[in-house]
């Protein structure tokens, strides 16, 4: 077996809302600057002090590179966990946290192993509480 292949881990997943750049009845949708509209976000932490208003996703910018960014969480809808198998996105999310592990702490205060179903579990309420405060 390849030592330098990621095993697979746990993450939040949400879904990039499209963004109204004209709300009201004529209302106009569009994607955002660094991502596509519909686009897949892994959400990797947030600023805690703000009350996770801004969170930190990695996901697949408009030229399909894999970009690191802070946004708001309203924008974001489909909370939900995923198991992440691909090895790039994995590497993403692993540098994104080696850079900056204050808001890229993974929801993992706890120490949880991040291939554990206990920690698929904590993940799930996490993303229920943001799905619920959010979207209602």
């Amino acid at each position: 077996m390849n030592d330098n292949v990621p095993q697979p881990e746990w993450c939040v997943v949400a879904t990039l809302l499209p963004y109204p750049y004209r709300p009201g009845p004529n209302a106009e949708h569009r994607s955002h600057k660094i991502y596509p509209a519909g686009a897949k976000l892994h959400v990797i932490g947030g600023f805690a002090g703000m009350g996770h208003k801004v969170v930190t996703v990695v996901g697949s910018g408009h030229r399909r590179r894999l970009v690191t960014a802070h946004i708001q969480a309203r924008y974001l809808g489909g909370w939900r966990v995923a198991l992440i198998y691909r090895p790039a996105v994995l590497n993403a999310i692993h540098r994104a946290v080696h850079y900056d592990n204050v808001t890229g702490h993974r929801w993992n205060q706890q120490g949880f192993e991040l291939s554990a179903p206990e920690y698929a579990e904590h993940l799930r309420s996490i993303a229920q509480k943001f799905q619920l405060h959010l979207h209602g």
